[in-house]
């Protein structure tokens, strides 16, 4: 009786007092995300209001957040946002999906993975700047300059994650499908697929965030319409537009912070049933 009766007075996770917010999952850590922010920010109001920065290559930090703020309210920042998104999605889609068929194809195939790979892991090292004149001559400043150069950018990188995903299939899960006579598509779907899925999401996100830089430096170098092209013509217009070639400089990074975040639920949601994920939830927890 003693023992139950202590055993009715021990504490239980339903009646235990309520996380403080700070313990909550992640707090901290944005908490010191957010601090370092400010802290960056208040260092760049001080160096340019104290003039120890040069005024001329400088705008103060409150100029910049002001201009970025009435930038923002205007039509004309999101239709310049929204050309930057139309060449990075076309160029991402176009180079994404064509790295995923042809590396599926490639991995799958032992004498073309051979044949092939030292092509690929060369051209994977060419820069997009140094066939950004070329592109030029080809395609001019047009749509299709930024589809080009996107889709090269992408495909290379993207295609070594994928040619390596579809040959890491583990031997023991590829010996039990051939004995259970898993065959053709279904075996593609149900043993290849699965183990190259972490690869090809990898891939992605960091195509993602490639396709944006090779997108603005199009933009910056090309000429085509985006935010490349709004930050070159506020250049051109001399030190009084400083504040908007940082304006245009932030809103870029924090189009890349949105696409590469979403990039990452996406895949920690699709990969939720993958091990590396699971170990990333118990890590944060």
């Amino acid at each position: 009786m003693a023992l139950g009766t202590e055993a009715r007075h021990l504490p239980s996770r339903s009646t235990a007092p309520g996380r403080r917010w700070w313990a909550v999952p992640g707090t901290r850590v944005l908490l010191a995300r957010l601090l370092v922010v400010a802290a960056v920010l208040g260092l760049w109001q001080l160096l340019t209001a104290t003039r120890a920065l040069s005024a001329t290559a400088f705008p103060t930090m409150t100029s910049t957040i002001s201009t970025l703020a009435g930038q923002v309210h205007t039509a004309a920042c999101w239709t310049t946002i929204g050309d930057t998104l139309e060449g990075w999605g076309a160029g991402l889609a176009l180079g994404g999906l064509a790295a995923v068929l042809i590396g599926a194809a490639i991995g799958l195939s032992h004498f073309a993975y051979r044949s092939t790979i030292p092509i690929i892991e060369f051209l994977k090292t060419v820069p997009v700047v140094a066939i950004l004149p070329l592109a030029i001559v080809l395609y001019g400043t047009r749509f299709s300059l930024k589809l080009f150069l996107v889709s090269f950018g992408v495909f290379f990188p993207l295609i070594i994650q994928v040619v390596y995903g579809v040959r890491s299939v583990d031997p023991t899960v590829a010996d039990t499908a051939a004995s259970l006579q898993v065959k053709g598509v279904r075996r593609f779907l149900v043993v290849v697929l699965p183990s190259a899925a972490p690869f090809v999401a990898t891939g992605l996100r960091i195509g993602a965030a490639t396709a944006l830089v090779i997108e603005i430096i199009c933009e910056l170098i090309g000429g085509a319409s985006g935010l490349g092209l709004r930050i070159l013509d506020a250049e051109n217009a001399g030190v009084t537009a400083l504040p908007v070639i940082y304006a245009y400089v932030l809103i870029s990074g924090l189009v890349g912070i949105v696409l590469t975040g979403s990039f990452t639920l996406l895949e920690k949601r699709a990969l939720h049933w993958h091990e590396s994920q699971r170990h990333t939830a118990a890590a944060a927890r």
